[in-house]
């Protein structure tokens, strides 16, 4: 783990591939830079399309909010993007499956395209109890 005084970048999810750490932290406010579904391990996208991308997204965001200690249960808000209309059904489907209740609040919307091909993204607003 790389420590700055509020911003944090962990081996336990892919690389940043910009000028940005995997989250800040403001006291016990934290905001996690948005995760697509790439594998820590190789970097690389894992193989078959938007869920397998939307379940690795979200555990590489389990993975940040684990390093600062806090987790999926911690999120108050997400935001999702997303390429595909056609993938929002089976969106709320894992959401509903990865999330403890009560649900974070969301914000999702569709975009014409994300980094790499990329077919969703997740960022999220959570506390650390």
């Amino acid at each position: 783990m790389t420590k700055n005084p509020a911003a944090i970048t962990t081996n336990e999810a892919p690389e940043p591939r910009g000028p940005y750490p995997h989250v800040r932290i403001d006291g016990d406010h934290v905001w996690v830079t948005g995760q697509i579904g790439r594998d820590p391990a190789s970097g690389e996208f894992v193989a078959g399309g938007f869920e397998p991308e939307l379940h690795q997204a979200i555990t590489n965001l389990e993975s940040i909010l684990a390093e600062v200690g806090s987790s999926l249960s911690n999120v108050i808000r997400t935001c999702l993007q997303f390429v595909d209309e056609g993938d929002l059904d089976a969106m709320n489907r894992i959401y509903g499956e990865r999330f403890p209740q009560p649900f974070p609040a969301r914000t999702s919307f569709g975009v014409a395209f994300l980094w790499k091909g990329a077919k969703v993204q997740i960022d999220a607003y959570a506390r650390i109890p």
